[in-house]
């Protein structure tokens, strides 16, 4: 199971299976509320990671959970957030904490782990009770509305998220700095790349995909836009250039012989 997971309610049975989640801390602290979780499931989240610091409501936390269609991850230390780096390297479970993250960087942080074997995303607000995801007048905070793009996007297509391993390497000219990351997945019956740049300023790079990938029409996982590539005989060229603190993912079925 899921390093750093130590009690997952019976509904989560495969680790493969892409979970979305807030760290919840109860309200008042340690005391779960079903309106919160009932908030937190319709919002599109498919999870809360419960710290073992509050065991006393663990029992209580499943139970409502378990009404309003959320999986419940109990986590044995604080939240260990990710940065640009480390997200290249993630644990089986991807803490993020939206202090040190802007709305921006949650989908690159996001997406670049989902790319590197992450398959639990559990974002932290940083608040002492709840979720963190409202203001003080009842509205999303930006952070919020980003992590639950990132997991509308995932749970809408889980079985594709599910399929996706490592695929082929990929060849750059020139050769990207650590903030570029990008991957090509193999999905069964699609192709899956996914672009990163984790940095403040934008960054370009040729990147040369395997010799008989499809190189058009690719569509965006996160907006529906197509995407063309350059056919040429060693494989595809993309000529990329990514936003700051972007993430872009693009599909596409593969040639079937």
């Amino acid at each position: 199971m899921a390093a750093g997971i130590a009690a997952l309610l019976p509904a989560f049975a495969s680790a493969a299976e892409p979970v979305v989640s807030v760290w919840y801390r109860g309200n008042p602290a340690g005391t779960p509320r079903q309106s919160d979780l009932g908030a937190i499931r319709a919002l599109g989240f498919t999870g809360v990671t419960w710290p073992r610091a509050s065991p006393a409501g663990v029992d209580e936390l499943m139970r409502l959970a378990g009404l309003v269609g959320l999986k419940v991850l109990i986590a044995d230390g604080p939240p260990a957030p990710v940065d640009g780096r480390s997200a290249s390297r993630p644990p089986s479970r991807v803490d993020i904490a939206v202090a040190s993250a802007t709305p921006g960087m949650i989908s690159a942080l996001a997406w670049r782990a989902v790319a590197h074997g992450a398959r639990v995303i559990a974002f932290d607000g940083g608040t002492r009770t709840g979720a963190g995801l409202e203001e003080p007048d009842g509205s999303l905070k930006p952070w919020a509305r980003a992590a639950i793009n990132v997991s509308r996007q995932l749970t809408a297509n889980a079985n594709l998220a599910n399929a996706m391993k490592p695929g082929p390497g990929l060849i750059f000219t020139p050769a990207p700095p650590p903030a570029l990351d990008v991957v090509l997945l193999d999905a069964d019956r699609s192709w899956v790349i996914v672009a990163t740049n984790t940095s403040g300023s934008p960054i370009s790079s040729r990147v040369r995909l395997p010799a008989g990938t499809p190189y058009a029409l690719w569509v965006s996982w996160l907006e529906g836009s197509p995407l063309a590539m350059i056919s040429e005989p060693a494989g595809p060229r993309w000529m990329l250039t990514m936003e700051p603190r972007s993430a872009r993912v693009y599909i596409i079925d593969k040639v079937m012989k």
